[in-house]
């Protein structure tokens, strides 16, 4: 007699009937935003070029020659003195006019509140984060700096221009490292970001991606959906992160209202009336374009910037270079 049980590959989830419509949808509004304009605030020769990585994990890759250098977390293996101490030695020494520093979960040493509920993660040493020679490399932990930066306009002019970033090094609990907090507590992210001022940074730096943004590891989502939240709510011009070896990588996303219906239909905050919200949202979109031309709307890049991949944490991907 023939078996009658279905294939593992015909397994369906809860919900992905919703799912699926919700890609359908959004695809097709992408598609509707593709050929609009990346708005930019200045003329293209007064651009500032950022070079991220992050994920190097004790490795040296080469670094492309830009304004400021970003490394999204995970500088070290293990996190020790040492450790830290050399990574910061070779990331002072490049040749960018800044160099913009966020921890990772293995960047032990920098976590002092980890430390002290592990002390056998210090690995015998007594040098603390105090300790350490940091170079002109920029450290921010849950805080932000706006830094001056020379352009020069279309003519030939001398200028500065203003970038303000923000960083921070947490990521939802898995294992046993720094910098982590319960993947389902909501109000983290709100307590982060309230640090910030009212000008919103130009560019957001975090160790963990925001969810379904360059997040899939297997068939798992591993990004946060409440920093995904705040990337929507103040829609930086670029977010770098990494923690995710498996997706390196950029997109460009416009953040808009169809967008974050999307976002939450997939996260499983709404049902069907969520889908119907969202279809709404894409049809509006597109009588606005018909009659008013392309959005307004800047697009959002989004960066994965992890370096190495595989069991052995091989150097395997080059920096990712964004001009702004």
């Amino acid at each position: 007699m023939a078996s009658t049980a279905q294939p593992l590959t015909r397994i369906k989830l809860r919900g992905h009937r919703r799912r699926r419509v919700a890609d359908v949808l959004i695809n097709a509004h992408r598609v509707n935003n593709s050929s609009a304009p990346l708005l930019r605030k200045s003329p293209n020769r007064s651009l500032i070029r950022v070079v991220c990585i992050s994920d190097t994990h004790n490795k040296n890759p080469t670094v492309p020659l830009g304004d400021i250098l970003i490394h999204a977390g995970d500088l070290t293996e293990n996190g020790s003195f040492e450790e830290v101490q050399n990574g910061l030695r070779w990331l002072s020494s490049q040749p960018h006019k800044y160099k913009v520093f966020v921890a990772g979960n293995h960047d032990v040493l920098l976590d002092e509140a980890f430390l002290m509920k592990y002390p056998e993660r210090r690995y015998g040493q007594s040098k603390t984060k105090q300790d350490l020679d940091w170079g002109d490399v920029i450290y921010l932990q849950d805080s932000a700096i706006t830094l001056e930066i020379p352009v020069c306009t279309n003519d030939d002019v001398q200028d500065m221009r203003n970038l303000k970033i923000f960083g921070s090094p947490w990521t939802p609990q898995y294992g046993i490292s720094a910098f982590q907090y319960p993947p389902n507590e909501p109000h983290h992210w709100d307590d982060i970001f309230a640090s910030l001022d009212k000008t919103s940074p130009h560019i957001i730096v975090t160790h963990g991606p925001p969810h379904l943004h360059l997040d899939q590891r297997d068939f798992h989502r591993a990004g946060c959906p409440y920093l995904a939240e705040q990337t929507f709510r103040l829609r930086p011009r670029l977010h770098v992160f990494g923690h995710i070896h498996a997706s390196y990588g950029r997109e460009d996303i416009v953040l808009d209202s169809a967008q974050r219906a999307y976002e939450e239909v997939k996260t499983g905050w709404t049902g069907w009336e969520g889908v119907a919200l969202m279809a709404l949202m894409v049809v509006w979109a597109r009588v606005k374009r018909f009659f008013m031309g392309p959005s307004k709307h800047s697009m959002t890049t989004f960066v994965n910037a992890a370096v190495v991949g595989g069991t052995h944490d091989e150097l395997r991907n080059d920096a990712v270079v964004i001009d702004i």
